[in-house]
């Protein structure tokens, strides 16, 4: 089983996200994102791209941080893993 860790959004600690049970993922104000699982939220650290670019596996640069992430393929494999 795989899992990312993320910094809490607005709160002190760590969460490990298993990627497989991720059912969506938005943006939120200011420099947090929230990660759903079902009915479940988690508000994480991180821009909308920065996120689902780690929960995809892949790895950012610092260039590649202003630039859109494809999540459509990330997507189609989280809907295959039901």
């Amino acid at each position: 089983m795989q899992y990312v860790v993320f910094r809490r959004g607005g709160e002190p600690g760590k969460i490990a996200i298993n990627p497989a049970q991720v059912t969506e993922v938005r943006s939120s104000p200011g420099p947090y994102t929230d990660i759903h699982f079902g009915a479940h939220r988690i508000a994480v650290e991180g821009t909308f791209d920065q996120v689902v670019s780690r929960l995809s596996g892949r790895n950012m640069s610092n260039a590649e941080a202003t630039e859109p992430v494809a999540v459509e393929g990330w997507l189609a494999r989280q809907v295959g893993h039901r």
